[in-house]
């Protein structure tokens, strides 16, 4: 089921079913992995209740905060925390665009009804900034976390995360990209990018 419902738009699938890391317990399955900069695990019980932990890719790149305060035009503004880590832009909107496009083939594979809840945290994310690190264009403004866990809960009702999962998507990452102080991303560019990413999978 799993498997069958992974999301697989840009060379890595979400989630990852490792062929040999994987694990079957009393009532749940589970499969984790470390490659390439991929660090996850993933649990599915029995309940429908899917979990999944993974770290930041960004972390993985070879002097990315370097990178990324480079990339920010204004620089580091005096007085602030030091930036601990980067997140970029494009990869939280597709994480979170995976994320909600598993949960929607997932609740038409098991013919789930009523509702769905989905939990996104990030953690220990203080002094992270945002970045646009696979992106060209310019990245203009300073945009930090201020608390160490930013966390989002929302429950959809069924029949909504089928019609609308690219949707609700987006307004999830404009949700964190809030709570890192970017108050007002560009929600066209956004949904531009989501939709070429969206187009691999056709």
């Amino acid at each position: 089921m799993i498997e069958a419902c992974a999301v697989a738009l840009r060379g890595w699938d979400y989630p990852h079913v490792d062929r040999s890391d994987r694990a079957n317990g009393t009532d749940w399955i589970a499969s984790w992995c470390e490659f390439a900069g991929h660090r996850e695990y993933w649990r599915f019980f029995q309940s429908a209740q899917f979990v999944h932990l993974f770290s930041f890719r960004e972390d993985a790149i070879r002097n990315s905060l370097e990178a990324a305060i480079e990339k920010t035009l204004v620089g580091v503004p005096p007085g602030a925390e030091p930036p601990t880590g980067c997140a970029d832009v494009g990869e939280m909107l597709f994480n979170i665009t995976e994320v909600y496009e598993f949960a929607s083939r997932l609740v038409q594979r098991m013919a789930l009804e009523g509702s769905v809840s989905i939990s996104i945290e990030l953690v220990d994310v203080r002094s992270r900034i945002l970045t646009a690190l696979e992106f060209s264009r310019a990245w203009w403004g300073y945009y930090p976390a201020v608390e160490s866990n930013l966390a989002h809960t929302v429950t959809i009702p069924i029949d909504r995360i089928v019609a609308s999962a690219s949707d609700l998507a987006l307004d999830e990452a404009v949700w964190f990209f809030h709570r890192f102080q970017w108050n007002e991303p560009n929600r066209t560019v956004l949904q531009n990018d989501q939709r070429k990413l969206l187009s691999r999978g056709l």
